[in-house]
């Protein structure tokens, strides 16, 4: 496996805005190879629609199949994901793929919101012994920084360094499974607000 994979064909920019194949690339984190099977009882999704979208996510060169086991009359057949880190050539996007920009950004910001949301609402649901559990867990971290193209590059290169040693390490006891979610972007200055525009700290109500 790939330590890096640049994407930059318009199919597989495509699928990185569809969800369901999104999880199914973020079920790889721990690089164990799966069946499609596997990735479907994990996901809780049904087997057939989820056989579609890896048959799919290999098509497009972000799965491979990586081993075959005959078990019976059952060939099973294993997948990983073409290379540790997946990333996007935003330059290439941008250029050739405009129109496919925003969903492609979206998606894996949907699913991260999905599961926040469904963790929480566990949180908020669960007695005060379970809540015990999340102590410690959470993080958040959002602010602005001022930089040169070499600083921004340099600080990627130091949180993927960061990551990848984490990435390594497997599921065991006093472990367990946390999501996270980067994104890096240059903020475009704000609309012009014309001098000639006026403003008036008024309420609209009703009249009576």
């Amino acid at each position: 496996m790939r330590e890096f994979y640049d994407v930059t064909d318009p199919e597989a920019l495509k699928s990185l805005s569809i969800p369901e194949r999104v999880k199914i690339l973020e079920l790889f984190e721990d690089l164990q190879p799966r069946t499609a099977k596997q990735i479907a009882t994990e996901l809780g999704e049904n087997a057939a629609r989820l056989h579609y979208h890896v048959k799919e996510l290999v098509r497009v060169g972000l799965l491979e199949q990586v081993d075959t086991r005959v078990k019976g009359s059952i060939v099973e057949k294993y997948y990983q994901p073409v290379a540790k880190v997946i990333q996007v050539n935003l330059r290439v996007m941008i250029e050739e793929n405009a129109q496919q920009l925003g969903e492609i950004m979206f998606s894996p910001i949907r699913t991260t919101e999905r599961d926040l949301l469904r963790t929480i609402n566990q949180f908020v649901e669960s007695d005060i012994d379970v809540r015990k559990e999340y102590s410690d867990t959470f993080a958040f971290n959002v602010g602005e920084l001022y930089l040169s193209k070499e600083e921004r590059n340099q600080l990627v290169r130091e949180l993927n360094a960061i990551f990848r040693k984490y990435k390594d390490l497997k599921a065991g006891e006093g472990r367990r499974k946390f999501k996270h979610f980067d994104i890096l972007f240059p903020l475009s200055p704000p609309d012009p607000v014309a001098e000639n525009e006026t403003f008036e700290d008024v309420d609209e109500r009703e009249e009576e």
